[in-house]
């Protein structure tokens, strides 16, 4: 019978990477909402975002705090001074198993007159001698040398050290009695020494069978070998590895191809042991040192391996000085599971500072994904690919760039932005159809429809061949030749072309951008200059924002606040004075739209100065030279429409005169409907004009 298991959706139990079209949807989003690209960017990467049918991509904390746990949840496992207590207990079994041994003889020999088991050729020889010189029969002989030799290997393991070197060192200078415990102790000293050699040289069980003065021997050599590739980094040459890979390539795992990699290897394999070290308290710490120290009894090899240390010490400054770890928890560790776990949280703590590195440069190209599924599973593994092929996404899509060490929108990017923000704007719009924005005006022109119409006197002679001809034919029937008269005459029809010019003004006043106001109208700035780029790309836009001066905006700049400067007053005076200027060298219909939340507080006058409204000095008002602006821009059939984002008594009266001169509109509008507002007036009024 199968069974099932079920689990609330979380948004990452699939495994659809995101498509180019909602990175793009999610990075406009947050854009129009005024964050610039670096931060969104940063977001995207350290937080990941949440994609439609409840998807979500998952960031690079998300991977931070996966290995942050995991470091966290081996640290209240384990218990570091297992280790010692491990080979101490091994220890115990071989003295236990030598003690047993000898008690069992003694016990055969009190049982029977001759001895069960004869005596080992050492014994025998002994025995021989022994005999001689006491003069007593052979075999009662034995027996008492038998005993005595027993009492002083008892006597010996009494008095041996507690700590676990001095133990080792100890029983490699002692006598076995029993063979079990001889043999039991020689491998314990031969897992040591592989495990303590694999530790630096992965490929040692499967390269030596056996630790034998001849393996060590080889082992001497190639780490002599190691050490001259090191001094030639060192004297700042490239040492090539390629001789050295033949010779010793069984010791190294694949995939190692020049001296870096090698070295880098060796750094972290040698890290094992000494993150381990620094892990364990003092005296702990100086058990595992004189064990390490006496299972190498080959000096030549310890001189040859402190060598090595020292060299990746002036290759790795930090090398050999991290903290170690703080381990609280209960479960036992073998050296080699030790050491194993060491090798994790060295490549856990590398990886964090990887990840680290990727939120701050918001480039996950340099993440080694392969190694973060090897410590966190596959679901990380794929989070790390995911996030490097997502800049690789939108650069490869043609939507951001390099620029020196940051990254920048494309022109197509903020193309689609402003798409996007028309789509907004629009689907907030209810009973309302904007498919077609054509004139229902048909007449001379020069936008050609696809409807045609008969001839009449004054048309345009642009005649529809084929279905002039078919009108001759249904009149006069089939055959040749065919008889045109004018009532045959189909044109087709044309449709006014009309232009409209605008003008959006952005009041970047503080109080604009600290209520949002300006974002706002920015978004609203983008829309409109899609939409007119996209269905009127014959008409005339033109942004620009003012304080106390003018600043004309190019739509990439839409998307950014970097270059607002506010302070010194509101001139409206200076802006209509600009937008005049831009809109007589435009044609069609011209308009001036007005974002603003305040009444204006400076102006210009002939000889300097600045002046408050209503306050009035010897060159005039503010409300005097604004107005003057305003009759201008009346007497040259520029509209102003003010969309009003605040309800202050001094706006409503400025814009209520402005109105009268101008016999323009004007709009209470709100941050969120600005956009509405705008761009309906604007479709309104356009399919109004005809040139």
């Amino acid at each position: 019978m199968l069974h099932y298991r079920y689990s609330r959706w979380d948004g990452t139990q699939g495994h659809e990477s995101p498509t180019e079209s909602e990175l793009m949807d999610h990075l406009s989003d947050e854009i129009l909402q005024g964050r610039d690209l670096r931060s969104v960017l940063r977001s995207m990467f350290r937080e990941g975002f949440q994609m439609p049918q409840g998807r979500r991509m998952m960031g690079l904390q998300e991977l931070l705090d996966r290995m942050r746990s995991m470091r966290e949840r081996n640290l209240q496992q384990y218990n570091l001074a297992s280790v010692m207590e491990d080979i101490q207990q091994r220890l115990e079994d071989i003295l236990k198993t030598e003690r047993e041994g000898i008690q069992r003889r003694l016990d055969e020999l009190d049982q029977s007159p001759s001895p069960s088991s004869p005596p080992s050729p050492e014994e025998g020889a002994q025995g021989r001698d022994s005999g001689q010189q006491q003069g007593g029969s052979g075999q009662e002989g034995l027996g008492q040398l038998f005993r005595s030799m027993a009492q002083k290997r008892l006597e010996q393991l009494d008095a041996l050290p507690s700590d676990v070197g001095g133990r080792v060192q100890s029983l490699r200078d002692y006598d076995f009695l029993d063979p079990d415990a001889r043999q039991q102790f020689e491998e314990l000293l031969q897992m040591l020494q592989q495990q303590m050699l694999q530790n630096l040289f992965q490929g040692l069980q499967q390269g030596i069978s056996g630790m034998t003065p001849e393996a060590l021997d080889q082992v001497r050599q190639m780490v002599r070998d190691l050490n001259q590739l090191f001094q030639q980094r060192l004297q700042g040459q490239d040492p090539d590895i390629s001789d050295f890979m033949q010779k010793w390539g069984q010791f190294f795992p694949e995939g190692i191809e020049n001296f870096d990699q090698l070295a880098e290897h060796m750094r972290q394999q040698m890290a094992q042991m000494q993150s381990l070290l620094n892990s364990m308290p003092a005296e702990m710490r100086q058990q595992l040192e004189d064990l390490m120290s006496d299972l190498l009894r080959d000096h030549r090899l310890q001189l040859d391996l402190a060598e090595l240390a020292a060299n990746l010490q002036q290759l790795f400054p930090t090398f050999g000085k991290d903290p170690g770890f703080p381990f609280t928890g209960d479960d036992p560790l073998t050296l080699q599971e030790a050491l194993r776990l060491m090798g994790d949280l060295n490549r856990t703590d590398d990886m964090e500072r990887q990840l680290r590195e990727a939120l701050r440069s918001n480039d996950a190209s340099n993440l080694n994904a392969e190694e973060i599924g090897r410590l966190l599973g596959e679901e990380a593994r794929r989070i790390a690919e995911e996030l490097q092929r997502f800049m690789q996404q939108l650069e490869e899509a043609g939507l951001i760039r390099k620029k020196g060490d940051q990254w920048e929108l494309t022109p197509l990017a903020i193309r689609k932005i402003g798409e996007h923000a028309l789509q907004n704007i629009f689907s907030k719009i209810r009973g309302r159809q904007f498919g077609d924005h054509t004139l229902e005006h048909k007449g001379i022109g020069l936008e050609f429809l696809e409807e045609t119409k008969p001839y009449a006197y004054g048309d345009p002679l642009h005649l529809d061949t084929v279905k002039t001809v078919q009108n001759a034919v249904i009149r006069g029937g089939v055959g040749t030749p065919v008889h045109l008269k004018l009532q045959d005459f189909e044109v087709i029809q044309t449709m006014t072309f009309a232009r409209c010019s605008t003008v959006i003004a952005l009041d970047m006043s503080y109080s604009m951008i600290r209520a949002g106001y300006f974002q706002a109208g920015q978004r609203v700035a983008l829309a409109l200059d899609t939409l007119i780029r996209t269905q009127f790309p014959k008409d005339n836009l033109t942004v620009l924002a003012f304080s106390y001066f003018v600043l004309p905006l190019k739509p990439s700049m839409l998307l950014d606040t970097y270059w607002v400067e506010y302070g010194g007053g509101t001139n409206f005076q200076v802006i209509l004075q600009q937008a005049r200027r831009i809109l007589d060298r435009q044609g069609g219909t011209k308009q001036l739209i007005l974002i603003t939340d305040g009444h204006p507080t400076t102006y210009n006058p002939m000889a300097g100065g600045y002046s408050t409204w209503p306050e009035r000095r010897v060159f005039g008002s503010v409300l005097e030279e604004t107005m003057r602006e305003v009759m201008r821009c009346t007497k040259d059939d520029i509209t102003i429409n003010t969309f009003m984002l605040d309800r202050s008594p001094s706006l409503l009266e400025f814009v209520r005169m402005m109105t009268k001169l101008n016999r323009g509109r004007a709009f209470l509008a709100s941050a969120g409907h600005l956009g509405e507002y705008v761009l309906l007036d604007y479709l309104n009024m356009r399919n109004k004009v005809i040139s």
